[in-house]
């Protein structure tokens, strides 16, 4: 409650703020705030208690508060004070310190911002030193970052102050009353026949003795004034006058008569000259005495002026009527005035009401501001804010759209560091490759690291190092004169082929080494392009990844495998496991798992015939959400398979134990050496054993040859794929291979 008034004083004084709280009782002695129902909240001392109700009083007050609240009417009692504290928010009502202190707000809480952006990052990075050159790069986007936040306050700023101008009406109604005066002049005389005053007239204010002359000359002379009034309409002013005498005594007796008849006049003023007859009034007192036998020592005799016009002020009509009086004492001698030239007040002020329709204005800068200028200067400020922003908005979102290379280095350039020589990868124990730049960002973060950034050409490597592990991520920008230089062209085709099926699938033979029977496929991706023809992974696969379409991807790639699933038990074709590649973006999501476990799987194929084979699988296995997803599709019936295995074998042979592996797959990179490098045939060995001894199945990749095949049958590889084992081939040419009874050649593709 802002205080008011005085009445608590000296504790509480006008402008303080009290903040008070309710309470379960009200005792007496305790400040209270309760609602008066005529004055509004009262902020009082409870001095006592009458049966429901509390009689409160103020502590600077000499009397009781005459409204008794009952306790409904108490909002709470006395908790704390802040001193000035109404004062100071009842300035923060006005527009211009609103606004002062919603910018002094944002210009913070910017401050703070661009601080734990700018500094935070830095200060970590301290602590930790690299043995490398190095070159900061200056922000592209910082300058006109800060430019938006400049032109975003103003136009915050401005938008506020239009929405408090807004709200004021254009105009408002003050009363302008038109006032007006009327003023009247009495004067009477007479002659003094025996020189008894100073001069033979005897003048106003003197009294008149009867023995010395009846006769008595009066004057009225009458004045209207109006500031207002225009000349026209004083010429045009018009009314009437009348002046009476009335005769009287203490005990109620009335004699009237007529002075001045009825008299037109016009304009502001007019004069009036009367004669009185003493001895006439003398006559009426001396027979009035005679025929009653009631004597009194004094009588009054009253002058009457009635004056009644009307006209115009401003062209408002008015009416009015002046009325006045002079009051003299009368017996049979003496005529006087008893107060006094100072009885005589013949003035009369009057008004026409009326009201007046004036701009509304605002306070600003301890002036004021019409609110239709307000509002346009907050629009014309809002306006030229946005347009100043328009420029640097458009240039930062033309970047951040340009590549990602280019939108990581405007959203990111406080945490980036270009080094020109020495990859820290070189030198590290471990490189983990993480799936996205904002996990790579996050692990910044985690250790107060610096991202390093390299640029190789068309291809560009961010690091983040912590001690001996190197945590990575690499992008290869699109480039003028490849298939899709540009990002948002890509997209709108991929999803428009998603959207018409131009995607395709092929199916490569899995091979059971020791009678060349078909024990599985696996599904390769193929996009038949309109204008470019058939496309292979390798050319659209990192573009999908960079622009986060890869789980488009995958969720038709199993929505058609299971269909096709479906499809083939429909014809009586033998079904046998289908391998499918998912990102680690897909396992990750929630909603992916779902619809394929609840909706897929469960409704248009068996969970058995699928397996999952797990890319990147260092990146994967530290991922926790992925790893609990992988054992839900397992509890499904999903099998699961490491792919590329025995390329980073001390850490690869530590994931089959984390969740139920059912196959690896050697990858072709070993393969492709099995002949000339006796460490392959070694490596290839050694997982064939270990796999053997876990109960997990082995599937050597690539293999081309006659020769390939020979050697790994003589490492204890059973199962195998490759060109020379069968080459990708569509649906319907599978569904043929495996519908015929005899076991499927070998051939070289």
């Amino acid at each position: 409650m802002i205080i008011t008034g005085n009445s608590m004083e000296p504790e509480i004084e006008l402008g303080d703020l009290v903040v008070a709280r309710a309470a379960v009782d009200y005792q007496i002695d305790q400040r209270v705030v309760y609602r008066h129902p005529q004055v509004g909240f009262v902020f009082h001392r409870i001095i006592d208690q009458d049966d429901e109700t509390f009689i409160c009083k103020g502590d600077n007050n000499e009397w009781n508060d005459s409204y008794h609240p009952l306790k409904s009417d108490i909002l709470g009692r006395y908790w704390f004070f802040i001193p000035a504290g109404g004062t100071v928010i009842n300035k923060l009502r006005e527009p211009l310190f609103f606004v002062l202190f919603t910018l002094i707000i944002l210009v913070v809480i910017a401050s703070i911002f661009l601080f734990q952006r700018k500094e935070i990052p830095y200060r970590k990075a301290r602590t930790r030193r690299h043995i490398m050159d190095t070159q900061k790069t200056p922000s592209t986007g910082e300058s006109r970052q800060e430019l938006l936040l400049v032109f975003g306050i103003i136009a915050i700023a401005a938008l506020i102050f239009g929405v408090i101008s807004f709200t004021r009406p254009l105009t408002k109604t003050i009363a302008d009353n038109l006032t007006f005066e009327h003023d009247g002049r009495f004067e009477y005389s007479a002659r003094d026949r025996d020189n008894i005053y100073d001069s033979d007239q005897i003048k106003t204010g003197e009294p008149i003795y009867l023995l010395l002359t009846c006769d008595v000359n009066m004057d009225y002379d009458y004045q209207f004034q109006s500031q207002r009034m225009t000349s026209t309409e004083a010429e045009s002013l018009t009314g009437t006058y009348r002046i009476d005498a009335l005769l009287t005594d203490v005990d109620g007796w009335k004699r009237s008569f007529n002075l001045v008849p009825e008299t037109v006049f016009e304009g502001t003023s007019f004069e009036s000259t009367m004669d009185l007859d003493l001895c006439e009034v003398q006559s009426l007192i001396i027979d009035k005495e005679e025929k009653t036998e009631a004597k009194n020592r004094w009588y009054y005799l009253t002058i009457l002026p009635d004056v009644n016009l009307h006209g115009t002020i401003e062209g408002h009509p008015f009416q009015d009527n002046f009325q006045t009086q002079i009051d003299f004492q009368i017996d049979t001698n003496i005529m006087r005035l008893p107060d006094g030239l100072e009885g005589i007040s013949l003035h009369q002020e009057g008004m026409i009401e009326n009201i007046r329709v004036v701009p509304n204005s605002m306070l600003i800068f301890g002036g004021e501001i019409s609110v239709k200028n307000a509002r346009g200067v907050g629009l014309i400020a809002f306006g030229l804010a946005l347009l100043g922003a328009v420029y640097p908005a458009w240039t930062l979102v033309r970047d951040i759209r340009r590549s990602d290379v280019s939108r990581i280095q405007v959203q990111y350039h406080p945490l980036l560091i270009d080094i020109e020589e020495g990859n820290p990868a070189n030198q590290a124990e471990q490189v983990v490759v993480v799936s996205s730049f904002s996990d790579l960002t996050k692990m910044a973060e985690r250790y107060g690291a610096m991202i390093l950034h390299e640029r190789l050409g068309s291809y560009h490597r961010y690091s983040v190092q912590d001690d001996q592990t190197v945590y990575q991520y690499a992008i290869e920008v699109f480039k003028e004169g490849s298939l899709f230089p540009k990002m948002n062209d890509f997209k709108k085709s991929l999803l428009l082929a998603i959207e018409e099926n131009q995607l395709e699938l092929y199916y490569q033979p899995v091979v059971l080494l020791k009678d060349n029977s078909v024990v599985g496929v696996e599904a390769f991706l193929r996009w038949n392009h309109p204008e470019f023809g058939i496309l292979y992974p390798a050319d659209f696969i990192s573009h999908a990844e960079e622009s986060d379409l890869i789980s488009n991807i995958d969720y038709w790639v199993t929505r058609k495998i299971c269909q096709q699933l479906h499809d083939w038990k429909e014809e009586k074709v033998p079904l046998i496991p289908v391998s499918i590649n998912l990102s680690p973006e897909t396992i990750v999501n929630n909603k992916f798992i779902n619809d394929f476990t609840a909706n897929m799987l469960d409704k248009v194929c068996d969970p058995g015939l699928i397996q999952i084979e797990i890319n990147r699988s260092n990146q994967v296995f530290q991922n926790e959400q992925v790893l609990d997803h992988l054992n839900q599709l397992h509890e499904f019936g999903v099998r699961l398979a490491i792919d590329n295995f025995a390329t980073n074998e001390a850490n690869q042979i530590n994931q089959i134990f984390q969740i139920p592996i059912k196959t690896v797959k050697i990858d072709r990179t070993v393969i492709q050496k099995i002949k000339d490098d006796p460490n392959a045939q070694r490596l290839v060995r050694a997982v064939a054993a270990m796999a053997k001894d876990q109960g997990v199945e082995v599937v050597a990749q690539g293999v081309e040859s006659k020769e390939d095949l020979k050697i790994l049958k003589a490492q204890k590889i059973e199962i195998a794929q490759g060109f020379y084992l069968g080459n990708p081939v569509q649906a319907e040419e599978l569904a043929e291979m495996l519908k015929k009874p005899t076991k499927s050649k070998s051939k070289k593709g």
